[in-house]
């Protein structure tokens, strides 16, 4: 039987893997004008690739992927996926793909470059010395407070604010759903029940009026920390980029975070973003703002994955 091969470049963010595919998918799985027309044209033709690499055996329950594809609207374009689906956008990962791709040569060591995502352009800032990616930045799509919703536990309510910044995020208190931050494992239920009664209650977009659901929930503390839970139960090991986003623009609109006030966010294994508000602005009435988001990521390994056609039990999770 037919045997196939992946080749990969792994990375952390803070502890957040990014498993990179850059050679192995058929060129037909990633055809279309803009990058969110390859990540549904894969998602279409070739999703197996996404559970073969994301679950186990080659895998993991809480493994994150990314596809560079090319684009002639910015450097580099670039998608993303879990175990479960897919993601418009994701700041670790951006974050584990251009500090890899700079440091293999396959893109240049430019302090500044552009991405785009199934969100949409990313701008990105890079930090070289010695011929290694030290940190790097990037300029988030824009972001929003979409709606704030009430949700009934058993231990009274809790409200979670539901925010785009790239991805639609429930961002809740850790404490009103009864956790602490202490042992991320914890959150994940409630956190799952939270999200599910959220999109029961089918929150909306401001700014285009179309449904707004939740794929992660964000839980808080008052001392910065965070704990994002997202696909079937994972738990984002770095403090979540696009998560950090959330976090700046609900600051923002509490009046808690000035525009241009740099604070820092840590995720469930210690490791830190740091982010800001760069501008605002109102549309129709909604606020919208541009945060920033940095980090480093380092690379952890170069793989090569066979999919061999005697190997018949495929790719699984258990639990």
């Amino acid at each position: 039987m037919e045997r196939t091969e992946f080749i990969t470049t792994d990375t952390h963010t803070g502890g957040e893997p990014t498993r990179i595919v850059l050679d192995g998918i058929e060129d037909g799985a990633l055809t279309g004008e803009t990058v969110r027309d390859k990540r549904d044209r894969f998602a279409a033709t070739a999703d197996g690739v996404r559970a073969l690499l994301m679950r186990e055996p080659r895998g993991h329950a809480d493994m994150f992927g990314a596809v560079p594809v090319p684009t002639d609207r910015a450097d580099l374009g670039v998608f993303f996926m879990d175990t479960e689906g897919y993601l418009d956008m994701c700041g670790h990962g951006l974050i584990g793909v251009v500090t890899a791709l700079v440091e293999r040569g396959d893109l240049p060591a430019s302090p500044e470059l552009t991405v785009e995502t199934p969100a949409g352009l990313v701008d990105v800032t890079v930090e070289t010395a010695d011929g290694r990616v030290r940190r790097v930045a990037f300029e988030n799509v824009d972001s929003y407070v979409c709606e704030t919703v009430t949700v009934d536990r058993d231990g009274g309510p809790a409200e979670a604010r539901v925010v785009y910044a790239g991805n639609y995020f429930a961002v809740v208190d850790a404490d009103s759903l009864g956790v602490t931050l202490d042992d991320a494992a914890e959150c994940i239920e409630p956190a799952l029940a939270l999200r599910r009664a959220v999109n029961d209650a089918a929150p909306t977009d401001p700014t285009t009026g179309e449904p707004a659901p939740v794929a992660a929930v964000e839980l808080t503390a008052g001392d910065g920390r965070s704990c994002v839970v997202f696909a079937d139960g994972s738990v984002d090991r770095s403090p979540c980029g696009t998560g950090t986003c959330a976090r700046l623009t609900l600051h923002h609109a509490d009046g808690d975070l000035a525009v241009g006030e740099r604070i820092e966010v840590t995720g469930p294994v210690g490791s830190t973003f740091e982010g800001y508000i760069a501008d605002t602005r109102v549309e129709d009435g909604v606020t919208v703002t541009s945060p920033v988001v940095s980090g480093t990521a380092h690379v952890t390994g170069e793989h090569t994955f066979y999919r061999d056609g005697n190997d018949t039990l495929g790719s699984f999770t258990i639990g």
